[in-house]
């Protein structure tokens, strides 16, 4: 009987007889092979990772957790105290003074908190919302990566609403105004049709704040009471686009606000007047324009006697197209 012993790790192997060389590096072969996964196993022993919250066995840690336990603790929703105001009247949504809804408010507000709580960038998606009185749920779900995991969360937001009239609404009940529109014709008296699509005209040339305060018809033509100047001014261009001629502005003085001056501006619109060739009608005669004299009136013919004839700047005031 012969042993066979290894130096590294004292592994011995006892044999009976006499053997060959080879046999006996057979031998040593096996002693090697028991070495070695003996060394395996005494590295994966030493290497091995436990949670220490859960337990669990794991490669990886996240803060000192497993994956599953570093997730737990995350929370994607959880804003407070969102609010919003709703005008009683027109139905609009606004945080402070900016006009806004419940789905954008609710998503900023979320991936700020998420920005300023784990310092990454967030997706929020709008699933449902419901408004009460003075309520409101919003149904969302949110997805973020953090230390490279990725993160999807789906939650309930509450948001508070608080029922006030907006600016632009009470100012449209207070009768509110910026600037007149004055529409009037160059020597004659603006027809009803053209006052009317005049009247389309402001309407459809609104953007989104603007708001036409009332109009007032007058026997020279028609003045429409907008809530800004650049309001006024655009109304007036689209007017003059339509039906040619001009528009001029003057300003003033209305009172101050915040330590600055606040002006109110007439925007006078001139459309043209009657033009050479037309036919017009005063009184029972109708009469054909040859010329007309700017500031004083027009020179034309009776088309029922052939007579010449010149009607004055009021006379001219009382005429209409036919």
């Amino acid at each position: 009987m012969s042993r066979l012993t290894s130096k590294d790790t004292g592994v011995e192997v006892w044999t009976w007889g006499n053997h060959s060389q080879g046999e006996i590096f057979k031998v040593q072969k096996i002693i090697m092979s028991v070495e070695n996964e003996m060394v395996a196993g005494a590295e994966k022993r030493k290497w091995t990772k436990f949670c220490p919250k859960c337990g669990k066995q794991t490669d990886e840690f996240f803060d000192s957790l497993c994956e599953d336990c570093f997730k737990r603790g995350i929370k994607l929703i959880e804003p407070a105290g969102i609010s919003l105001s709703v005008c009683k009247t027109c139905g609009c949504y606004f945080k402070g003074k900016e006009r806004t809804s419940i789905e954008a408010v609710v998503a900023d507000t979320v991936r700020k908190e998420i920005r300023k709580k784990y310092g990454c960038s967030s997706e929020v998606a709008i699933k449902e919302v419901k408004t009460r009185d003075n309520s409101a749920s919003v149904v969302i779900i949110a997805k973020a990566a953090l230390k490279g995991v990725q993160l999807t969360e789906s939650g309930e937001v509450a948001v508070t609403l608080k029922r006030e009239s907006c600016e632009r609404c009470s100012r449209i009940a207070g009768g509110y105004y910026a600037g007149i529109v004055q529409i009037r014709a160059a020597d004659r008296i603006p027809t009803d049709e053209e006052l009317a699509i005049a009247a389309e005209i402001a309407y459809c040339s609104l953007s989104e704040p603007d708001f036409i305060s009332k109009e007032i018809l007058l026997k020279e033509g028609l003045d429409i009471y907008v809530s800004s100047m650049e309001c006024g001014r655009r109304v007036s261009n689209a007017i003059v686009r339509q039906f040619g001629g001009s528009f001029s502005e003057s300003q003033k003085l209305y009172g101050r606000k915040d330590g600055r001056n606040v002006y109110r501006v007439s925007f006078s619109v001139r459309i043209p007047g009657f033009k050479v060739g037309e036919v017009i009608a005063i009184g029972d005669g109708r009469i054909s324009v040859e010329k007309v004299i700017v500031g004083r009136g027009i020179e034309g013919v009776d088309i029922d006697t052939g007579e010449r004839v010149l009607l004055s700047k009021r006379e001219t005031m009382k005429a209409k197209r036919v």
